[in-house]
């Protein structure tokens, strides 16, 4: 469809998305090629391999429902379509270990670099087998153990992760461990963008989460734009939650709080002292989103759980104000709105990647 969106690049005259991005139904389908598709998706973590080499996935479950697997050969990780090339019967239905992949409704086998191995019954068939009866390879990134793949390609967020790696010097990615008992996910009425527009903006903070406000210094509260990204700063009030950095970090001076990184168009990263939580914002309707969240803990911290101040309450705080906006942006009454040039440049920032992807 032709996209009708257009956003000011002066912040200050600028207008928001209109109402019918997040209400027209011809627009949320299209979504999936024009945004989705293009974007890098964080699918797991490299430890997911060390005892099997076969990770089946579906690329949106819920909303692309795209069959992939992830396949490791000799410390090499590649990502393949999961779908058997010769009548479009599922290859890997479980994670496993195993030297080939085989497909159980004709037996059709495959290298674990996609390449076609062997297919009984097919010995008179001419021409046979030909570049297309591999499995497809698709786009994989890996960034400090986290795999990231990509339908198509097309957002460059190299950059995101390079500014993480300059600001983060001496943080202790290595010993991140997965929590399964702080982790989750929910599903939540609302559409997928308006949960990453209260994320990109600070403006909230003091009205909503009235516990993080007595942790950080508002008056010191950064949000810095970057291609395909956006990245919020803050600093503790009382520097017992600071994040440890190394003396060469940009940061190293200063008692950081946390870093919120976001990546176009769904992935959050929150870098705090005590480790990492990631929200995966993914859509299933235009009114309902899945949110996985997953927690990463350093040896010996835990999560500031007091006054507000812990993320799960935070995330609640955020829901109900996503799911409030989530409703009002279906009035009648409301077509579109205005940027605090001031507090909402990550917001306007999000909207021009949206209009330009469309």
């Amino acid at each position: 469809m032709e996209n009708s969106f257009r956003i000011s690049n002066d912040i200050a005259s600028a207008e928001t998305l209109t109402s019918n991005f997040y209400t027209d139904d011809d627009v949320f389908e299209s979504s999936k090629e024009t945004i989705f598709a293009r974007s890098w998706q964080l699918i797991t973590h490299t430890k997911n391999l060390k005892k099997h080499n076969q990770f089946p996935f579906t690329f949106l479950d819920g909303f692309m429902n795209e069959p992939l697997v992830l396949t490791q050969q000799n410390d090499e990780i590649n990502c393949f379509s999961n779908v058997c090339t010769h009548r479009a019967h599922l290859v890997c239905l479980e994670s496993c270990d195993s030297s080939i992949l085989r497909c159980r409704y004709h037996g059709r086998t495959f290298e674990l670099d996609g390449t076609m191995k062997a297919m009984p019954g097919f010995e008179n068939v001419k021409n046979f087998p030909s570049q297309k009866d591999n499995l497809d390879s698709i786009s994989t990134l890996i960034w400090k153990d986290f795999i990231f793949v990509s339908l198509n390609n097309k957002v460059d967020i190299n950059s995101v992760l390079a500014d993480a790696d300059h600001r983060l010097q001496g943080y202790e990615f290595d010993k991140l461990v997965f929590d399964k008992t702080q982790s989750t996910e929910y599903i939540i009425d609302s559409h997928w963008a308006l949960y990453c527009e209260n994320y990109l903006e600070e403006f909230h903070i003091p009205f909503v989460h009235k516990g993080l406000t007595k942790d950080i210094i508002l008056d010191e509260y950064q949000t810095i734009l970057l291609e395909n990204g956006v990245l919020q700063t803050a600093i503790c009030s009382d520097g017992e939650d600071a994040i440890s950095l190394s003396d060469s970090a940009p940061d190293s001076d200063k008692k950081m709080y946390a870093y919120y990184y976001w990546i176009f168009p769904n992935l959050m990263l929150n870098f705090y002292a005590w480790g990492l939580s990631i929200n995966i914002i993914e859509p299933l309707e235009k009114s309902k989103t899945r949110i996985k969240y997953l927690t990463y803990t350093l040896p010996h911290k835990k999560q500031p759980n007091t006054d507000g101040t812990d993320v799960g309450t935070i995330e609640m705080e955020d829901q109900a104000v996503v799911q409030s906006v989530h409703q009002g942006i279906n009035s009648r009454y409301y077509e579109t709105g205005r940027y605090s040039a001031k507090y909402e440049t990550g917001v306007h920032h999000f909207h021009k990647i949206i209009t330009k992807s469309l």
